[in-house]
């Protein structure tokens, strides 16, 4: 019990450091560069990724994280639009099928 605890706090640790992270670069820097843009959204994408698989299976974290992160981009890139969502919600559960 006391191992799991610990384990579960280091978790805690590294996506609190995470957030910080994000935090940091949301308020030093301007996103009006496109390599900026997809750090952050990898970096988001990561961190839905890591709080996912600390309450699910990795399996399931992927498969859920995946189309959030492109759900972002296309946000954040002003591109989604209904062709663009439909495409998204295709390819994330076509890769729930095949990771099951």
């Amino acid at each position: 019990m006391i191992h799991a605890r610990e384990k579960f706090g280091k978790k805690l640790i590294f996506l609190l450091i995470i957030l910080a992270f994000i935090i940091v670069i949301i308020n030093l820097t301007n996103p009006s560069n496109i390599v900026i843009i997809m750090l952050m959204n990898m970096i988001i994408g990561s961190f839905l990724y890591f709080l996912l698989k600390i309450f699910t299976k990795k399996n399931i974290a992927l498969s859920l994280a995946i189309p959030i992160f492109l759900v972002t981009t296309l946000l954040s890139l002003k591109s989604l639009d209904p062709l663009n969502l439909i495409l998204v919600i295709s390819l994330s559960i076509a890769i729930g099928l095949l990771i099951k």
